[in-house]
C-alpha cells in the first residue's frame, strides 16, 4: 500500500513553513508508515509545483535554504518518496476536473494520480474536496493527516 501526499506536506522538508505541520511530524510519520510497510509517493509532474512553491521562498528569504537543495536531491533519488510517472489516465482526469470547474491543475494531477494508481490522498485541501464532493468524484480514497496519524496510533 501507498499513500500519496500533498505538496503541503512536503514543504516542511524543504524549510518552508506550513502552519501546523512541522518537519519532525513529517518524519515520524513516514517512520510510522514505513514500519507498517505503507509507502510515501509523489506525483513526478507535481515537482513542478513544488519548485515553484522553492522559488517564492527563496525570494522572500534572499536565496534557497541548503535543505532545500538536500531535500530536492533526495526526493528526485527517491530516498524516501516513490515518484509516480504520470500516465495519459492521470492527465485526461486532470483535464476533465479543469472543464468541470477545478482550475489547480496541480490538485487535479495529485487527485488522479491517487484514484488511478489506488492510494490513499493525504490532503488538507477544503476546496479540492469540496469540488470533489459537489461533482460525484470518489472521496474515500481522501485522508487527512490527523486522521492517517489517528490510524496509525491505533494501528489501523
Amino acid at each position: 500500500m501507498r499513500v500519496l501526499l500533498d505538496t503541503t506536506f512536503l514543504l516542511p522538508l524543504f524549510g518552508i513553513k506550513v502552519q501546523g505541520i512541522d518537519e519532525d511530524r513529517l518524519i515520524a510519520l513516514r517512520r510510522a508508515l514505513k514500519e507498517r510497510g505503507v509507502g510515501v509517493a509523489y506525483p513526478k509532474l507535481l515537482i513542478a509545483e513544488l519548485i515553484a512553491k522553492m522559488g517564492k521562498e527563496a525570494s522572500r528569504r534572499g536565496g534557497l535554504p541548503s535543505e532545500a537543495l538536500e531535500a530536492l536531491e533526495a526526493l528526485l533519488l527517491e530516498v524516501d518518496v516513490e515518484l509516480i510517472e504520470p500516465s495519459v489516465e492521470h492527465i485526461v482526469t486532470a483535464v476533465e476536473m479543469r472543464v468541470r470547474g477545478h482550475r489547480d491543475v496541480f490538485d487535479n494531477l495529485l487527485y488522479a494520480t491517487a484514484l488511478h494508481e489506488g492510494m490513499k490522498l493525504v490532503t488538507e485541501d477544503e476546496g479540492l474536496v469540496g469540488f470533489l464532493r459537489d461533482n460525484n468524484y470518489r472521496t474515500d480514497l481522501l485522508a487527512r493527516l490527523e486522521d492517517v496519524e489517528r490510524g496509525l496510533a491505533s494501528g489501523r
